[in-house]
C-alpha cells in the first residue's frame, strides 16, 4: 500500500485499542497456540530501520508475534458494523504492519471480512517496548540476574 493510501485511512491511537501492561509477544513457535479467551492474536511486520528503535535485540526478526487482551474499543470493533452473525463478530486476528510514520493496523474477521485503521509508529514502538517478551527477546532478564 503506498504512503499516500494509507494517509488516507482513518487513524486512531493504537494505545485505546491495545494497553502494554496487557500485552505479550511470544515465539513464532507458538503462534499455531491459541491464546487466553479474551486476547486477540496480533502480528506485526516491521522493517529493519524501525527495529533499530526498539529497547530488546529483535534477533533480526522481521515478524512478531503476540496477545494483547481485548479491551474496551475491541469490544467495539466486534460488534460494529463488521459484525458477523457467524462468529458472534469476533475478530479473528490483528495484523500491524510498518509503512513508516504510520501503520496500518488490520482486523480480520471470522467471516473473512477486514477493516483498515492506521497508527502511529511511535505508538506500536511504545507498545513492543513496554510489553512482556519471552526471555530470548527480553533483555532485562539478563541484567536483572547479573548479580546470581
Amino acid at each position: 500500500m503506498t504512503t499516500e493510501k494509507v494517509i488516507d485511512l482513518d487513524k486512531v491511537s493504537l494505545y485505546s485499542y491495545f494497553d502494554a501492561k496487557k500485552f505479550r509477544l511470544i515465539p513464532a513457535n507458538l503462534v499455531h497456540i491459541k491464546g487466553g479467551i479474551s486476547e486477540v492474536p496480533v502480528q506485526f511486520n516491521i522493517h529493519p530501520e524501525f527495529a533499530k528503535g526498539l529497547n530488546f535485540d529483535t534477533r533480526n526478526l522481521q515478524t512478531f508475534y503476540g496477545f494483547g487482551i481485548i479491551g474496551k474499543e475491541l469490544l467495539v470493533v466486534n460488534h460494529g458494523p463488521y459484525y458477523s452473525p457467524e462468529r458472534a463478530g469476533m475478530l479473528k486476528a490483528v495484523e500491524l504492519n510498518d509503512c513508516g510514520e504510520f501503520w496500518i493496523m488490520k482486523f480480520e474477521y471470522f467471516d473473512t471480512s477486514i477493516k483498515l485503521l492506521s497508527v502511529r509508529a511511535s505508538e506500536v514502538q511504545e507498545l513492543l517496548n513496554e510489553c512482556l517478551k519471552p526471555m530470548f527477546l527480553d533483555n532485562s532478564f539478563e541484567s536483572n540476574y547479573d548479580h546470581l
